[in-house]
């Protein structure tokens, strides 16, 4: 996805979000550092993905810091887990297979609020539950819930794509759904970036003991330049695949022909660029075959 002009604030948010323990001298540098990378480089050619790995690497060379979320994500994956046996009971009540899928889905759609330093959005942990159960009963705006379910039943394998490491712990319901149907891989990132979830925070959440892990590169969202060769082996291979959250929308809208109908995109707008580029309201959740 290209840039938009107001992604240059919330990128330069984010920094000052990823050097907040630092003293004030540290912040300063890292603000005028960033302003300067954004003066040569931030234009309308530039792609989301981009300058937000180039910031990161400012930020990554004056801190020293290779994972300055570590106690954010953490303490997301800690809250998630308390209200998960509620979300677990939610979902086993419903009798009907598709209904049941359906209310999984919009469980793995809804941990995708707990992302920190958007624009246009803020999460409240010690609010989760309710959050996590605004959008469960929420409407989507865009609803192709049943034509992923279909997708998944005809499926041998399944790929999943990570998002928020604050949200694996809703992810791990809609794959216990999926199991029922496809064996299932999970594709959380090689190594820390931002508060997205790596191998590490894919281990803390348990997802090794329910499915095989496949990292598939240190960027966000899924950038083919730089993904791991059995990661694009992987996607190639898949039947059908589970793609989560803005990172995953805006790399993969610039690759439509590695997509062709068999990604389902789980993410809610939480970005007013996002939501215009989507064309949903901001705030919108979306379930959209891509």
């Amino acid at each position: 996805m290209k840039l938009y002009p107001e992604c240059g604030p919330c990128m330069l948010k984010r920094a000052l979000l990823f050097c907040r323990n630092e003293d004030e001298e540290t912040k300063y540098r890292v603000v005028r550092e960033v302003c300067r990378m954004f003066s040569e480089n931030f234009s309308p050619d530039m792609t989301t993905t981009r300058m937000a790995d180039m910031r990161k690497r400012v930020v990554e060379k004056i801190t020293k810091d290779p994972d300055p979320m570590k106690d954010l994500k953490d303490e997301s994956i800690r809250e998630g887990e308390l209200i998960y046996p509620k979300l677990t009971a939610y979902v086993e009540k419903i009798a009907d297979a598709r209904h049941r899928f359906a209310a999984a889905l919009k469980i793995a759609l809804a941990g995708n609020i707990v992302e920190f330093g958007a624009q246009d959005h803020k999460v409240n942990l010690k609010m989760l539950e309710k959050e996590i159960f605004d959008v469960v009963c929420g409407p989507l705006a865009i609803d192709d819930s049943d034509k992923i379910f279909e997708k998944v039943k005809k499926s041998k394998e399944v790929l999943y794509v990570t998002d928020n490491a604050g949200e694996l712990i809703f992810d791990r319901i809609l794959i216990k759904e999926i199991l029922k149907y496809a064996k299932v891989n999970l594709a959380p990132l090689s190594r820390p970036a931002q508060d997205d979830a790596s191998v590490a925070e894919a281990k803390k959440a348990g997802m090794d003991r329910l499915c095989p892990m496949i990292p598939r590169g240190d960027s966000i969202g899924v950038w083919f330049e730089r993904c791991e060769k059995e990661f694009l082996k992987k996607w190639d291979e898949a039947d059908f695949i589970i793609a989560k959250g803005m990172g995953c929308y805006e790399t993969l809208v610039d690759y439509p022909e590695k997509t062709g109908g068999k990604v389902g995109l789980l993410m809610k707008a939480k970005c007013d660029a996002v939501a215009r580029d989507v064309k949903v309201p901001l705030g919108g959740a979306i379930v959209k075959i891509i």
